[in-house]
């Protein structure tokens, strides 16, 4: 995969540096993975589909077909065309010049927790932690 990102920098001509900026993950990030010393993580990865959103995911995960996504070819028969033309993608494969309004997912019911009277006696709570929609997250801990 080290070389088929070579490849997409250098068809967009841009540095190591450039690249990592344009992904927004951090320049040693994409050094160590460049260097082999890592292999690229699933957040990197989306990271790149989602900044460069005609590269084809086959290749860039697998080295299969073209780098670049194909819109139609010219022997693709009409009826063909018509059923491209109404399979709708989802928003992370949609062309990176297309304007498209953020998706707005609900959240599903939470999960009815236990009464924690009814857990074992002998254990007890030492941490909480409250992961946010933004990323961020906070610490509870509770007084023994």
């Amino acid at each position: 995969m080290i070389d088929r990102i070579q490849h997409l920098m250098e068809y967009y001509k841009l540095t190591n540096s450039q690249f990592a900026d344009s992904i927004e993950v951090p320049r040693a990030i994409l050094s160590h993975i460049m260097s082999g010393r890592n292999k690229p993580s699933l957040d990197v990865i989306i990271k790149v589909i989602g900044k460069y959103r005609q590269i084809n995911l086959n290749w860039l995960l697998l080295g299969e077909g073209e780098m670049l996504k194909e819109i139609v070819k010219a022997d693709v028969q009409p009826e063909a065309k018509i059923a491209d033309q109404t399979h709708t993608l989802s928003p992370l494969f949609e062309p990176a010049d297309k304007e498209t309004e953020p998706v707005k997912i609900q959240n599903p019911k939470l999960p009815v927790f236990p009464d924690l009277t009814s857990l074992n006696s002998n254990k007890q709570v030492k941490q909480i932690v409250f992961f946010y929609t933004d990323n961020s997250f906070s610490v509870f801990n509770p007084e023994v």
